[in-house]
């Protein structure tokens, strides 16, 4: 048996015709249909931007009030674009020492606003460069050891296979849902580092897949999952590729 391992609307007023068959009544005198359609055109387009123009800075206006009031009332916040992994130092410390959270939005012109009025309230309060000291923080503790990681086998992946697939048994007699080489498990790695929760999510038949959940329940403590210093619960996933020869 060889086994191999992976894991994880524009509106017309009118229609301008010209030409040498045009209609008497439709052709306007001194001015072509080309330039009078062009004219139109341009004036509707400076009234679009002339009301979106006053939209933008209604909602300009409201964003300030808007964060004007929550500094008063302690509720500070940041706007941005999702951003990946949602697991970030930087909106930590700003969390945890000056008390700002960040939500991620569509709406950025309507924040970019409110996030102006509100870091300029915000340098009042912590002073002008914390923005800049909050930064630094984050770089110092995404070097420090075990702020943010993922569970880990010790030994590495080639361990955690070697462990499991020494004590897994099996012959053509297991298969009983005819040959799948492919098994999937899904287990988690408490604080602790304590494999629980094993779970098959395909498997190769019954009685092969109990025997893995016992090899798993027996299985050695991990190096657990680390989130900004502590240890956490995290869900991890095995995938396995069986190839009988």
């Amino acid at each position: 048996m060889q086994v191999s391992f992976s894991l994880v609307t524009s509106v017309w007023p009118e229609t301008f015709v010209t030409g040498r068959n045009a209609p008497a009544d439709r052709i306007q005198p001194g001015v072509s249909g080309h330039k009078k359609m062009k004219t139109t055109t341009f004036t509707i387009l400076i009234l679009i931007l002339t009301f979106s123009f006053a939209d933008a800075q209604t909602d300009c206006k409201n964003a300030i009030e808007h964060a004007n009031v929550d500094f008063k009332k302690s509720d500070f916040s940041f706007h941005s674009e999702e951003i990946l992994p949602v697991e970030n130092t930087y909106f930590y410390v700003l969390k945890k020492y000056y008390n700002i959270n960040w939500y991620f939005t569509d709406s950025l012109n309507y924040y970019a606003c409110y996030d102006s009025i509100m870091t300029i309230n915000l340098k009042t309060k912590y002073g002008s460069d914390f923005l800049v000291k909050a930064r630094m923080l984050a770089d110092s503790l995404e070097h420090t050891e075990n702020w943010i990681s993922n569970a880990e086998y010790f030994g590495g992946q080639q361990e955690l296979l070697k462990f499991i697939m020494t004590r897994l048994t099996i012959d053509s007699t297991n298969m009983e849902d005819g040959i799948k080489t492919k098994l999937y498990i899904e287990l988690e790695i408490d604080s602790t580092g304590k494999a629980i929760n094993p779970i098959i999510r395909r498997g190769i038949g019954k009685r092969t897949d109990d025997q893995v959940i016992e090899i798993i329940n027996k299985m050695p403590n991990w190096k657990p999952a680390y989130l900004y210093g502590k240890p956490i619960r995290q869900r991890y996933f095995i995938p396995l590729n069986i190839d009988y020869q």
